[in-house]
């Protein structure tokens, strides 16, 4: 395997004694955080990345087929290369194939009354969505694969920085009950701003100004919930329906067919509409139960034997969202100054989505953030070149 995870007893090591320095520490392996460490690696730079959850991938999740070759995306699902460019030729260069969103047949409207009014087209976006053969979590996958001498340790959450009095950071993690210490000359941050506010210690102490900007930016989604029930087949194909379907009924308020390039893989998923407080109160059960029973009004009752159901409730998630993302965020997030006081400056760059130069919170950010640090970093280095003694 071409990326090194830890071993039984790996990070504990690291608590017995500081382990050898490491130029370059990436915190976070979803899609900014893979990013920033796959051009770091072709820099010819020694790399470790630390990541909180036992995966890759961060916001992109997906739960797999019975092949295993295809997976249903949970997390981000849709790309639209005319306005990602940035994420388009990144799927290109790791050799992913896109395909349209399945749109063909009616689309359905719930109304409040559960009454369903059936309209002759579905809902087709322009530019129109497109979706990664085998699911996004390719995406991650491909870029991991290429990591040849970077070091990936899962399960290590970060903790604590320390800018030290000689230029580097002390990047304290957890893994389990043990506790260890990298040093670098630069950490990058591929973290959404509201964690890096509420779950690290920072020594010498940011601003309480920037860490309370940094806490009143919602991380994008970490309110929502999806919903997928996966199927035989996709049955209402059959009956000329598009999978599609809006609903002020709830509790899927968005509906969308969510098989694969083929449709061997039938499912359907849809964005929960009731907010995240409601749904810990209804509980898993019963808000599947309300899900199946909605999709059976309006699909039919096919609808009310799925093969498997699948919930991902975002809001629940400690390495996604804060007690402050419980609300779903009212606007899509503002992009962030990168800017940072001394003595943080020149050792940290923020690669996070919702630090993206243009569609912060998006796929297309996170790969927009993840260059845009590296490019920083890059200055940086030469910068400190230029300056060296002969």
């Amino acid at each position: 395997m071409n990326v090194q995870d830890p071993g039984p007893g790996g990070p504990a090591q690291l608590s017995r004694a500081r382990a050898a320095p490491a130029p370059v520490v990436v915190v976070g392996a979803g899609l900014s955080g893979l990013v920033v460490a796959h051009l770091l690696e072709r820099m010819g730079l020694d790399i470790t990345v630390l990541e909180a959850r036992a995966r890759i991938g961060g916001r992109i999740f997906g739960v797999a087929a019975e092949d295993g070759r295809h997976r249903f995306d949970l997390g981000p699902a849709w790309v639209w290369p005319e306005a990602n460019p940035r994420l388009a030729e990144w799927l290109r260069t790791l050799g992913l194939a896109l395909f349209e969103q399945h749109s063909d047949g009616a689309g359905l409207v719930e109304l409040p009354s559960q009454a369903v009014h059936r309209h002759a087209t579905g809902f087709v976006q322009q530019p129109p969505s497109m979706r990664v053969i085998g699911g996004c979590a390719g995406l991650t996958d491909a870029l991991r694969a290429r990591l040849v001498h970077t070091r990936v340790l899962l399960g290590a959450r970060v903790c604590g920085l320390d800018a030290g009095a000689d230029g580097t950071v002390g990047v304290e993690f957890e893994s389990g009950s043990a506790l260890g210490t990298l040093v670098a000359s630069s950490v990058i941050l591929a973290l959404p701003p509201r964690l890096l506010a509420s779950t690290l210690r920072w020594s010498p102490a940011l601003p309480g100004e920037l860490l309370q900007r940094w806490a009143d930016t919602p991380t994008w989604m970490a309110g929502q919930a999806k919903l997928l029930a996966r199927y035989a087949e996709p049955f209402w194909r059959a009956a000329g329906l598009s999978g599609s379907a809006v609903s002020q009924a709830g509790p899927l308020a968005e509906v969308h067919d969510a098989s694969d390039a083929e449709g061997r893989h039938a499912a359907l998923f849809g964005f929960v509409g009731v907010p995240a407080p409601w749904r810990r109160r209804m509980g898993r059960q019963a808000l599947v139960d309300a899900a199946l029973a909605q999709l059976a009004r309006l699909f039919g009752p096919q609808a009310l034997e799925p093969q498997a159901v699948h919930v991902q409730d975002w809001a629940d998630d400690a390495q996604t969202a804060t007690a402050a993302d419980a609300q779903p965020a009212s606007a899509h997030p503002a992009p962030l100054s990168t800017a940072l006081p001394a003595p943080w400056h020149d050792r940290l760059h923020l690669a996070g989505s919702e630090f993206a130069p243009d569609l912060p919170g998006y796929l297309e950010g996170a790969v927009g953030a993840a260059e845009r640090a590296v490019h920083a970093l890059q200055r940086q280095l030469r910068m400190q070149a230029a300056g060296a003694p002969d």
